[in-house]
């Protein structure tokens, strides 16, 4: 039976697959008025909000972030799971958070592959009973992005050795947030993971592809806020300029001129999370940074 173990720090996932979990609540017995869900990025985990996390439980919500399977401390890591399984992931950890919090106002935030995840969940016949969902960096270079010799290439790859694992060099990695003290601790982090089989990363551009093409079908109620950094050299401009075209009109989106990929982690973060709790808070608020709409035509 699906449950948040808190204790254990483990969702129990509608399969019996233990997913790793970490909660950020407010001290005190009164129940939050505003819970938020957190679904992490590429070979990453519940810890990549760990610096937004207590800003937002400063203001009185919990927080509550799984480590999708596959990853940090949840089960088959390193092996890319079903996509429909990351979906019903997080169609489970938001009805547990629902059941738990039932007069909450309930937002998904989205890192990267989450928005992936989410945009596709959110998209399909069974929608996360979710409130509000914020897309922050997200996963959007698919296949009908990718530089075609590349594309190739990995799917010749993938075709013939699937579980041959690639190591990026470092003079090659991009840079994730101009937030070194924060790079350096995550680099140091045996959850996050540095190397990838080559069907993880076919996988993930397959699951940016399913969220484009799902991206149209976004609920129309659902207030939805997409957020991106000129400087992301993660997801180049042509993934979210081409879905920036299929978004149904109610989607907000809002660009920051400094802003790397890892938006919740960047100096400016402060900046991002309190534009992301204006939002929580009233969607058709302004936000606070001023910052525009993306530029994407």
């Amino acid at each position: 039976m699906p449950a948040f173990l808190d204790k254990e720090e483990v969702m129990l996932a509608h399969d019996g697959a233990r997913l790793g979990l970490t909660v950020w609540k407010p001290s005190g017995a009164k129940s939050p008025r505003h819970v938020i869900v957190g679904i992490h990025g590429m070979n990453n985990y519940a810890g990549e909000f760990r610096l937004a996390a207590p800003e937002w439980v400063a203001e009185g919500r919990a927080v509550y972030a799984y480590d999708q399977r596959g990853f940090g401390r949840s089960a088959g890591r390193g092996v890319w799971p079903d996509e429909e399984l990351m979906r019903e992931d997080l169609r489970t950890a938001v009805s547990l958070a629902r059941a738990r919090h039932p007069k909450a106002t309930l937002t998904v935030v989205a890192i990267s592959m989450g928005s992936a995840v989410a945009i596709t969940a959110f998209a399909s016949d069974r929608p996360p009973s979710a409130d509000r969902l914020i897309l922050s960096g997200p996963g959007l270079s698919g296949w009908g992005v990718l530089n075609p010799a590349y594309a190739g290439t990995l799917m010749l790859m993938n075709s013939m050795s699937p579980g041959l694992i690639v190591r990026p060099p470092a003079f090659a990695k991009p840079k994730m947030s101009d937030n070194t003290e924060f790079l350096a601790l995550q680099d140091a982090d045996p959850l996050h993971a540095r190397e990838n089989r080559v069907d993880q990363i076919a996988g993930v551009v397959t699951l940016m592809e399913q969220a484009h093409e799902a991206a149209g079908r976004l609920p129309a109620g659902l207030p939805v806020l997409a957020s991106y950094g000129a400087r992301d050299e993660v997801v180049l401009p042509e993934g979210p300029r081409r879905t920036f075209k299929v978004f149904p009109p109610g989607v907000r989106t809002v660009y920051y001129p400094n802003g790397y990929h890892i938006l919740l982690s960047d100096n400016q973060r402060a900046k991002v999370i309190a534009d992301y709790s204006a939002f929580m808070n009233d969607p058709a608020a302004a936000l606070p940074s001023g910052c525009g709409p993306w530029p994407f035509r």
